[in-house]
């Protein structure tokens, strides 16, 4: 299952967090992500990436979420 790292900006140097998915999400699609019980935050995949974690070594899977209302 692919760990991926999800950005809620271009240049932020920290993800907003790191998740394992079934799948790798694709652009256009919804996410929902529970913040204290009940409640739930939503957002748009707009980018998919993958970065080298080393050189020579693997690549880590990242997006670009956009808060959706």
């Amino acid at each position: 299952m692919p760990i991926v790292e999800a950005y809620d900006d271009r240049d932020a140097l920290e993800p907003l967090f790191t998740a394992e998915f079934e799948f790798l999400p694709r652009i256009g699609e919804h996410l929902s992500r529970e913040v204290p019980p009940g409640y739930f935050v939503y957002f748009k995949v707009v980018e998919v990436w993958h970065r080298q974690v080393t050189a020579g070594g693997s690549f880590l899977a990242c997006m670009l979420l956009e808060l959706s209302d």
